[in-house]
């Protein structure tokens, strides 16, 4: 799995191993993800798959994908 990792600031720009775009990870409470409620089928879906954070628009589908299967 090829990861690109680059130090930014107060993060890092990672790109994400789903789709490939770039985005920036904050390591921190003030990074976009922490205010996201992900399920707990995402989470280990992703740390079962990946080694690193995934981009704001593939955690959304994600988690869209999860809710939608849960409502079935």
């Amino acid at each position: 799995m090829h990861t690109h990792e680059q130090k930014s600031g107060g993060g890092r720009t990672l790109v994400c191993p789903i789709c490939g775009k770039e985005f920036l990870c904050a390591l921190s409470n003030d990074c976009w993800c922490a205010g996201k409620t992900v399920p707990a089928e995402v989470r280990d879906y992703l740390a079962a798959r990946y080694d690193t954070c995934v981009c704001s628009d593939c955690l959304d589908r994600l988690i869209g994908q999860a809710a939608a299967t849960r409502d079935r």
